[in-house]
């Protein structure tokens, strides 16, 4: 492509699209680096051999293996004795069911191959999920088949049983008059709450804690204030025009426990099928540059210690008009003169009743209060946020507790502490000197996942069952009631949260299914087994939700106003915020290998946390930006309340100035061979007082150097902008912006792809006039992604993963450019490096119709199939690598190593590990080229499916769904049948926004993009 030749954005200027500042620079490295396409040595092989040498050492070794490179593990089966009435070998079962996360359920369908559960979808039924998922949900059964989960139950660090842990509890508790301390997660189980309502009961002198490192406290204290009682406030994004985030990551499930339901909320606003139509905008004001700020149509950099005086000035800018604050009027402080507060006030008080003002759950009860304020008086409440009581969080979330009852232990005042799934010993504020403080305690019973950093300082450790291993029961987020049903033995003979709780209490060995049984007798009206079926069936009982209250302004907020407002500090100087990681969250993740290696959606980071700044912030303290491939680091040494940390920096263009943000759940030892001294543990930075960001904190540049492998220069297109966005207001004015000739102001070679598709019949590397070569009873699969619902949060990728059994290749790897996931997210930055825009854009095999793969492979590895999917015969082909040096997307991955091969004969008990794949789809091996697929193991089985029915091989519309497209919490896929003028597919291509990447090649993609849309308040432009 020529430097003539370059992407214009809706009004026809250049647009100035970069991934990184060296490649924003263009300087000698990073042309290097580019025309290298890996790093040095990375190298196919270390010794020095020609082309021909290479092709008959991997002809040979194929030869020798058998073709080994594409057989499964060689597994022995045994025949059933009394074959299962609904098992038939080789057909799935698929369970509803809910994955809990925190104290909300997500409602899932899990995929069971005889008994093996391998791929977890959303449950459309349910309403957290509608269908859709996160990371964590597409994560979760490997971390049920994670080989270094704890296998038994341990006494003082030796091997021990369950049988004698009850023995124990009935002896041990049988004198309820102990001072004991219960420690736990959040859980929203009406059968845990059950029985901790039992415990507390039954212990006279018991006290209970639930402690999250990241949780809901906050925001519960600010209802309370604002409105007399602790609420649950819901957001119903779909209902608004107007969005401010005001420090709030929501479309990130790692800061929003309904992170799924609200980005398919958040999406239904910004769907836009014409020019006519209206779409909502969204604000956002933060510290760190966020998947939401991404997409944000108007961003403010602002660092996190300010944002309360922003809220305080947003509310005296709104007293004038909403008499609920005039406690607020004449309120000055360095924010009110800001341009952004009267422009937001403005665009507020224009849209009444349909916009929605949210804070994150890091700030303070005063800032939730006032944000609930604003909401109240602006008529939001009751439609675009509704309040909601929630019967177990009414005495949960509360740090206080948690810091007396450590404080007891100091001085000796209890002698039995339980801990349910919590790891205090890792997480707990380390002023709180927690590890010194348990030691005080004669019994300690630990539950948990792993031999981790609390159970190595108790008595008892319980290993703890997996969900998708037990029975169990919760709340979603806004309510829905599910039963959590189990899909396997315990693979480890763990025990469930209320098992072991039931243990406890009272000494007995009660099987989770009639605990769970016994609480529902409650709940079902009528006959129990006909409601209990319906809801193992549903995964939902769509009758229960959490009662929605009316809300008005409190007296104690009007009284409490002036001492928000004399209390708040203007801070100075450079602040530090502490952050849930996007991947691992508070560290309950850090050993699985799927979210360790997915790249972070904003600094294309894996395996590694570091510590994000300004270019500005950054070369105050001497710091230098990260180079290419390997990018060595410098590191900075961040004190707060006189301890020290070392973490690797990182210049990260769009964050505040005079802040740095470092994620937690690193650094940690003892866990497993992926997480072992993996990233560095921040932990010991939080405090009391700075549980979510410091001010009075002193930043070095530690010097030295430390690795990252960082994926965001891999795949350049080496100044060809795949991306194509406008503004609404232009796209209105030109809704042909996204052509290939408004784009480029140019001709297409040939015939343009619209005018082929006149009759939707898609163009073909054979005769377009054959009938014979083109079959008309074959569908003819095809794909759109609208980059204006794509938020860029790496569901797809996850999915993809585990659907298609691609292996994690390991930071070293991914430093050389060999990460293997099939589907990539690009993130570009426009605009100047210190405020830019982001952009994202998922980046499959494009399926190209006149495919150059195709074209060069020496043995036909590469083909096309009569239904129009580029196809990859893997026990053909040799390695060559020349489709992938042909591939103008650079979507093809080589498989360098026997990744699985190694993974499967390594650790305690390789046949866990091979219980993960997904049975339609080979294990891949050293020596093969491998790509996205459409999923062609779903589609072939929707087309036998389809021809057992109707005689037709043709599927219904929707009856095939990719894995990445099913996982899509934004809905922004479609994939289908470009033969079928109804199908979703088809529609999405007729829209004006569509458009093919890197048309003037000409290679005819089965896969195009809607260009994004952004709605900016043009005041603020």
């Amino acid at each position: 492509m020529s430097d003539e030749v370059t992407q214009l954005n809706g009004e026809g200027k250049k647009a100035n699209y970069w991934k990184s500042l060296n490649e924003l620079a263009k300087n000698d490295e990073y042309q290097k680096f580019v025309d290298r396409e890996f790093p040095e040595d990375a190298t196919e092989l270390n010794d020095k051999v020609s082309r021909r040498s290479f092709l008959r050492v991997m002809g040979a070794s194929i030869a020798l293996a058998g073709f080994a490179s594409c057989r499964r593990p060689v597994q022995k089966i045994l025949p059933y004795s009394n074959q299962p009435e609904e098992v038939v070998p080789g057909e799935p079962l698929y369970y509803a069911s809910a994955m809990p996360f925190q104290d909300a359920l997500t409602g899932i369908v899990i995929e069971n191959h005889e008994g093996r559960p391998t791929k977890i979808e959303g449950n459309e039924m349910h309403p957290a999920s509608g269908g859709s998922s996160s990371i964590f949900n597409q994560g979760a059964v490997l971390n049920m088949y994670d080989p270094d989960r704890s296998r038994f139950v341990r006494r003082n660090g030796e091997r021990s049983s369950y049988n004698e842990f009850v023995s124990f509890c009935n002896e041990h508790f049988s004198d309820t008059g102990r001072n004991i301390a219960f420690i736990s997660e959040a859980n929203s189980s009406p059968t845990f709450n059950r029985l901790r309502d039992q415990a507390l009961n039954t212990f006279s002198n018991a006290r209970w804690v639930t402690y999250e490192p990241f949780g809901e406290d906050n925001a519960l204290e600010g209802t309370s204030i604002a409105f007399g009682q602790r609420l649950r406030a819901i957001n119903h994004f779909d209902q608004a025009d107007i969005i401010v985030a005001l420090d709030n990551d929501f479309l990130n499930p790692a800061a929003n426990k309904n992170s799924v339901q609200d980005t398919l909320n958040y999406t239904q606003g910004r769907k836009v099928e014409s020019a006519e139509e209206e779409m909502s905008r969204l604000y956002a004001v933060e510290s760190t540059f966020t998947m939401t700020g991404s997409n944000a149509d108007n961003r403010l950099r602002l660092k996190s210690s300010e944002i309360e005086l922003f809220v305080y000035a947003l509310a005296a800018e709104l007293a004038s008009s909403l008499g609920g604050l005039t406690e607020f009027s004449g309120y000055s402080n360095k924010f009110s003169d800001h341009e952004w507060i009267p422009v937001l006030a403005e665009d507020l008080l224009a849209n009444r009743g349909t916009s929605v003002v949210t804070v994150g759950n890091e700030h303070a009860p005063s800032v939730h209060a006032t944000v609930a304020a604003i909401n109240r008086e602006l008529d939001n409440a009751g439609r675009t946020v509704t309040y909601h009581e929630v019967p177990y969080l009414q005495d949960q979330y509360n740090r206080e507790a948690l810091e007396e009852v450590i404080a007891d232990l100091h001085d000796g005042g209890i002698d039995t502490v339980v801990l349910v799934g919590t790891n205090p010993a890792f997480t707990a504020p380390a002023d709180l000197n927690f590890t010194e403080a348990i030691q005080n305690a004669g019994t300690v019973v630990h539950l948990s996942d792993y031999y981790d950093e609390t159970s190595k300082l108790a008595q008892w450790h319980v290993n703890r069952a997996h969900f998708l291993e037990a029975w169990g029961d919760g709340y979603s987020f806004a309510g829905t009631r599910s039963v959590v049903q189990p899909q396997i033995e315990p693979l480890f003979s763990g025990v469930s949260d209320i098992e072991f709780l039931n243990s406890v209490v009272t000494g007995e060995k009660t099987k989770g299914y009639d605990l769970v049984q016994t609480t529902w007798n409650d709940f079902i009206d009528g006959s129990f087994s006909s409601g209990w079926n319906r809801i193992l069936h549903d995964g939902l009982d769509d009758e229960a939700t959490f009662p929605q209250v009316s809300v008005d302004i409190s007296s104690g907020f009007q009284s409490s106003v002036s001492s928000f407002l004399n209390n708040v500090a203007e801070s100075g100087g450079i602040e530090v915020v502490i952050r849930p990681d996007s991947k691992i969250f508070d560290g309950r993740y850090a050993n699985n290998g799927w979210l360790q290696e997915l790249p972070d959606p904003m600094t294309k980071i894996t395996w590694d946390n570091v510590a994000l700044m300004s270019k500005n912030t950054a070369e105050e303290l001497g710091i230098q930006q990260a180079g290419l491939g390997v990018a060595k680091v410098q590191k900075i040494a961040i004190t707060i309340d006189g301890t020290t940390v070392e973490v690797p920096a990182w210049v990260q263009p769009g964050h505040a100035d005079d802040s740095i943000t470092v994620t937690v759940g690193y650094g940690r030892e003892g866990i497993g061979k992926v997480a072992n001294k993996t990233g560095v543990d921040t932990y010991p930075l939080r405090t009391t007082n700075s549980m979510h960001f410091a001010t009075d904190v002193t930043i070095e540049n530690a010097g030295g150097s430390y690795e990252i492998a960082c994926t965001q220069d891999h795949n350049s297109m080496e100044g060809r902008s795949l991306l194509r966005h406008a503004t609404l207001q232009e796209y209105r004015e030109n809704p042909e912006f996204a052509s290939y000739e408004s784009a480029y102001n140019a001709e297409l070679p040939g015939q343009s792809y619209a005018e082929e598709q006149g009759s939707n019949r898609p163009m073909t590397l054979f005769n377009a006039q054959d009938d014979e070569e083109y079959p008309d009873y074959e569908p003819q699969w095809g794909m759109t992604i609208d980059l204006n619902s794509c938020i860029g949060c790496g569901a797809c990728t996850v999915a993809c993963q585990a659907e298609n059994n691609i292996p994690v290749v390991g930071k070293r790897e991914v430093s050389n450019g060999r990460e293997m996931h099939w589907i990539r997210n690009d993130r570009y930055f426009e605009g100047d490096v210190d405020d830019p825009q982001a952009l994202h854009q998922p980046v499959p095999c494009m399926h190209c119709e006149l495919a150059p793969c195709e074209q060069v492979c020496p043995v036909a590895a590469t083909t096309h199939s009569d239904d129009g999917m580029n196809q990859m015969t893997y026990n053909r082909c040799i390695g060559t690598r020349y489709c992938a040096n042909n591939c103008p997307y650079k979507v093809r991955r080589f498989n360098f190593f026997n990744y699985t091969k190694e993974y499967l004969t390594t650790g305690d008990d390789p046949e866990v590990v091979q219980m993960a794949m997904n049975p339609d789809v080979t294990v891949r091996f050293r020596g093969v080229m491998e790509k996205c697929t459409y999923c062609v193991q779903r589609v072939n089985k929707a087309k036998i499916e389809a021809k057992k029915e109707t005689g037709s091989p043709k599927p219904e519309d929707g009856a095939v769904k990719t894995a990445c497209q099913q996982a899509c919490p934004a809905k922004a896929i479609e994939f289908g049948d470009l033969t079928d003028e109804n199908s979703n597919v088809v529609q999405a291509k007729n829209n004006e926004r569509n458009y093919l990447l890197l048309e003037e090649v000409n290679t005819r993609p089965r896969t195009s993009y809607l260009a994004k849309l952004r709605n900016p308040n043009p005041k603020l432009a």
